[in-house]
């Protein structure tokens, strides 16, 4: 198990490490140096393998089961930290948390699922009397956006509402050549998009955590933009950012695009939660929409992952966005698999102390993470020049959240 304030390399497996995200985790762990010895764990050896060679310096191929609870402890056995990338985490979360706190490592994913996310706060006692550290959902979102909420929080007195976002232009995986998807797959990326449109999803509201309709409109008065419109989706932001913000009304995620790919999602989630197809079909419908011939008009301007905060500074109603002004390459993949390396190399050195499970905002200081993820951004940032874009709207009155539907 890991020393906390060494900062000696360490010995990493990464769990899904040839993935579409796994595999920029890999790129950006060997770029920082975190890992002395990575294992590119995949049920893929093949795959896991090219990866390795693509990389080299720590890289290690090993094929791994992550469906083999045993498998999983015997690899995780000789490892400081374990790293997962393996979706859907409604599915493949628990029993990799399970074996990583059991064998003494620590444990930091990219977990976008709100279930899993709430769920792994059940081990917080048994992480503790292990010595774990365990970060939940450090990626763009969860991850890059909690970070952003709460500078933007720390900006006022008194806080009342956090709305956290992406838009739907980042969140696709930037394809490879050399990792070319499995035919006929959606990948695991979109089917937690199905699973977390579908149904009801978890947020918080008027003080408390309450079920709603997926991807209703909401209406938000954005710094610098005026009125913009985006969409609830299920995710753990809204359910975690309340744990280390005393006062918060409503926390929402929500998401931002073209009004018809919404009303497209919103039939393929109809029919997947009626259950008239299955996910592997939900995923392979909603990931081929087709734009209607009038699809034109303004593009959003919210950006690629964001966070807004609203509440008082001097007695006064005030809203605060925060958002990097630019992102690692690889879109979604990039963005993500660049977090999760940042995390690992904070956890490294001594930055991340408090054993116990925690989401990203209670236990990682935001200007060390940005620090750091600052050096992966393209275009790069002149030197001297801050990573987020900061604006700040006085007077700003609340979210229209009047019409969200509860359950």
């Amino acid at each position: 198990m890991t020393t906390h304030q060494s900062q000696a390399p360490l010995t990493v497996v990464i769990v899904g490490g040839a993935g579409a995200m796994g595999r920029w985790a890999v790129r950006s762990i060997a770029k920082l140096g975190s890992a002395g010895r990575l294992l590119v764990a995949d049920i893929d050896l093949a795959r896991a393998q090219q990866v390795a060679d693509e990389v080299g310096g720590p890289c290690v191929a090993v094929r791994l089961d992550a469906t083999d609870e045993a498998a999983l402890r015997a690899v995780f056995s000789d490892c400081d930290v374990v790293l997962n990338t393996m979706g859907p985490f409604s599915l493949f979360a628990r029993p990799i948390l399970e074996a990583a706190i059991e064998c003494g490592c620590d444990y930091l994913d990219i977990d976008d699922d709100w279930e899993s996310t709430v769920e792994a706060f059940d081990y917080d006692a048994r992480a503790r009397e292990k010595g774990c550290r365990v970060v939940k959902g450090i990626g763009g979102s969860p991850g890059v956006s909690n970070l952003a909420a709460m500078l933007a929080a720390s900006r006022l007195d008194s806080v009342s509402e956090i709305v956290t976002g992406w838009s739907m232009r980042g969140a696709v995986i930037e394809e490879e050549a050399a990792y070319p998807a499995a035919a006929g797959s959606a990948g695991a990326a979109v089917e937690h998009w199905v699973i977390q449109i579908s149904g009801t999803i978890r947020a918080w509201r008027d003080g408390a955590e309450q079920d709603i309709t997926p991807l209703q409109p909401v209406d938000l008065e954005y710094p610098g933009f005026g009125p913009v419109r985006a969409h609830t989706v299920g995710h753990p932001e809204a359910l975690t950012l309340p744990r280390y913000l005393d006062g918060l009304t409503t926390c929402l995620n929500v998401t931002s695009g073209p009004e018809w790919l919404f009303d497209h999602a919103r039939s393929v989630a109809a029919d997947y939660h009626a259950g008239t197809i299955t996910l592997a079909e939900g995923a392979r419908r909603v990931n081929q929409p087709q734009p209607p011939a009038d699809a034109r008009g303004s593009r959003n301007p919210l950006g690629t992952v964001w966070a807004l905060a609203r509440g008082e500074r001097d007695g006064k109603p005030m809203a605060v966005s925060v958002e990097p002004r630019a992102m690692p390459p690889g879109k979604m993949g990039g963005g993500t698999g660049v977090a999760l390396a940042v995390g690992l190399e904070l956890l490294r050195r001594g930055l991340i102390t408090r054993t116990g499970v925690h989401a990203p905002e209670g236990v990682i200081d935001p200007r060390d993470f940005f620090a750091l993820y600052a050096e992966f951004v393209e275009p790069a940032l002149p030197a001297g020049e801050d990573v987020l874009l900061v604006r700040e709207l006085p007077g700003a009155a609340a979210p229209a959240l009047r019409g969200l539907a509860g359950h």
